[in-house]
């Protein structure tokens, strides 16, 4: 055997922000009881001994935010009346290696058993099914409440939806709907259910009006007739059809922003953009969007982080965004 056998890998020197929060994993790691932001100070005095405290609060809550982005599982203990500054951080090592992962012919073998159950309106089996399913709903067993407010006209109405919505995507059958505040129906081919955060979920279906895939929020979704049509179109869906980040959503021909951010907000940026394809040279971020806006409220949380654009029409869209906020808010007081 020879060198050629067996490759090297190219051994890179950390740079000083990788240093740092395999610093701070470690010593999360280490103390099982966590470690609050004054003591990190002390024993991480290299990293945050800044003068200004807020500037080493703020610094230490990216980096934080950055392991979890990375799959940590970091939580924050609040207790008492203690200031925020000692509440201690910890990683619970528990969820790294206990994640249950079930099969679909498990979940529809589980979906199976839940149908049978004899009280389906149980509190117990309502929270078991949205925790099993919250990923896979449309193998969510019939019968079984989607909502915690059963028993109201329009918690049973939703359910209804859902439940047709659902249906439809088992069959791959066409349905028609009325979407949002005009009320015109569309023809769709329901592909899947997505769930975005906790609570927010989304249909992604072939509109054959706009023949093209569209996303539509479930709740402003009323489904008029089912129809007994197979799918018209045949489509394949990619991981870019999936991602809903708002920098993502049809609402402008696409446009190139370039963006310098300071660096104190840099991490806060790219996390912000995670889900989005992006470049990044140094503080300089560039990305195409189809709706620009998204972008506001990071700013309008964070308005010293941006130094430049290099779009006028985008630093005026957002002066006006602004302006109203500020009419909005002299107008309620």
């Amino acid at each position: 055997m020879t060198e050629e056998d067996f490759p090297m890998i190219e051994v890179k020197k950390m740079n000083e922000t990788e240093v740092r929060l395999f610093a701070l994993l470690l010593n999360l790691w280490k103390e099982s009881k966590g470690i609050s932001f004054q003591r990190f100070r002390k024993i991480m005095s290299r990293y945050y001994q800044n003068e200004d405290i807020d500037s080493d609060r703020k610094k230490l809550y990216r980096d934080l935010n950055q392991l979890k982005a990375m799959g940590f599982n970091i939580k924050v203990a609040s207790f008492g009346y203690q200031s925020e500054d000692h509440f201690p951080y910890y990683l619970e090592k528990e969820s790294l290696d206990k994640v249950l992962k079930f099969s679909q012919e498990e979940l529809e073998y589980l979906a199976l058993s839940l149908c049978s159950a004899e009280d389906q309106d149980n509190q117990i089996i309502l929270s078991l099914s949205q925790k099993l399913f919250s990923k896979n709903l449309d193998l969510y067993p019939q019968g079984i409440g989607t909502n915690k407010r059963r028993g109201t006209e329009s918690a049973d109405k939703e359910e209804t939806e859902l439940s047709k919505i659902i249906q439809a995507v088992k069959d791959k059958r066409a349905i028609v709907v009325s979407y949002g505040k005009d009320g015109k129906e569309r023809t769709i081919e329901p592909y899947r259910l997505i769930r975005k955060n906790s609570e927010d979920f989304y249909l992604l279906a072939y509109d054959r009006n706009k023949k093209s895939l569209r996303r539509f929020i479930l709740p402003r979704i009323v489904v008029k007739r089912e129809l007994k049509e197979d799918f018209f179109s045949n489509k394949k869906i990619t991981e870019q059809d999936t991602n809903f980040h708002p920098l993502g959503f049809d609402v402008h021909e696409k446009k190139n922003l370039n963006l310098t951010i300071s660096s104190q907000f840099s991490d806060s940026f790219s996390l912000f953009l995670e889900g989005h394809t992006f470049g990044k040279e140094d503080l300089n971020f560039h990305f195409e969007t189809t709706n620009q806006n998204a972008l506001f409220p990071f700013f309008l949380k964070y308005p010293e982080s941006l130094i430049h654009s290099d779009s006028d029409e985008w630093i005026r869209d957002y002066q006006n965004y602004l302006n109203q906020l500020s009419e909005s808010y002299s107008s309620v007081a």
